[in-house]
């Protein structure tokens, strides 16, 4: 039995949602994911978010959810990875009663004409990673059907982006010159950890998912070339915390 066998459209698992997780009398129209704790150090400092209960546990760390003051828009910080940014989807989905998600993070380069920190829209992405194959049938790519709407927000913002396909794998030190170069020619312009497993998730418990990356690191070059990677300021970094929240807003409407 392969990884592409493992789909089954059962709705009912071994686990299920109500068997671990409270309900919140607290309901959230949208809930922004980030992988940026300076985003989130910034926003309570500032005092623009206040959390909300329950805080959502794990053996390894807390994941606190929090509301923009006055709204009903949550944001939450995940670490990376497509089992905890798409499990949060999950959680967050049952718990708050939450059916709209934008996900925003950073992004490996496949194409070098695209200049760091450059925006861009993911309209599909290849399943290099085994949670979307618990959650959808075997294909090799997902479409993200927000990503009309995402770039139509972006236009309205009068905020330049690119869009095209991303990869998402789960082994960022196994990204070699082959399997970059399939991507390629598939139409892939960019690599990250979470896109196709969240849009899975999503499509599964009937959610929505509204997905945009910035270009950090850069691939396709003789020699991988860091850029901007883990060194954008706190500044930009809200930025895009706040081109996502434009978003949020637009979407919750």
């Amino acid at each position: 039995m392969s990884i592409i066998d493992s789909f089954d459209p059962e709705r009912e698992s071994s686990i299920n949602l109500p068997d671990v997780l409270p309900k919140s009398d607290i309901t959230l129209d949208v809930c922004i994911i980030n992988f940026s704790y300076k985003i989130m150090d910034a926003l309570i400092e500032e005092g623009k978010i206040e959390p909300v209960e329950p805080v959502i546990k794990s053996v390894a760390d807390l994941y606190p959810v929090y509301v923009f003051s006055g709204t009903k828009i949550g944001i939450v910080k995940t670490t990376v990875g497509a089992p905890m940014a798409a499990g949060l989807i999950e959680e967050i989905g049952y718990i708050f009663s939450c059916s709209r998600f934008v996900l925003f993070g950073s992004c490996g380069g496949l194409d070098k004409n695209i200049p760091p920190e450059a925006l861009i829209v993911p309209t599909h992405a290849y399943r290099d990673e085994g949670m979307s194959y618990h959650y959808a049938p075997p294909a090799d790519y997902i479409e993200l059907p927000g990503h009309g709407t995402v770039s139509s927000i972006l236009d309205g913002l009068s905020v330049p982006y690119v869009t095209g396909r991303t990869w998402t794998t789960d082994a960022f030190y196994r990204e070699t010159r082959r399997n970059m170069e399939m991507r390629r020619s598939e139409g892939c312009i960019a690599v990250e950890m979470e896109i196709s497993a969240c849009q899975a998730v999503a499509d599964f418990r009937g959610h929505e998912l509204y997905a945009f990356l910035y270009r950090a690191d850069n691939l396709d070059a003789e020699v991988w070339e860091r850029s901007i990677l883990s060194s954008i300021t706190t500044e930009r970094r809200l930025a895009h915390l706040y081109i996502a929240l434009e978003i949020a807003k637009a979407i919750g409407t």
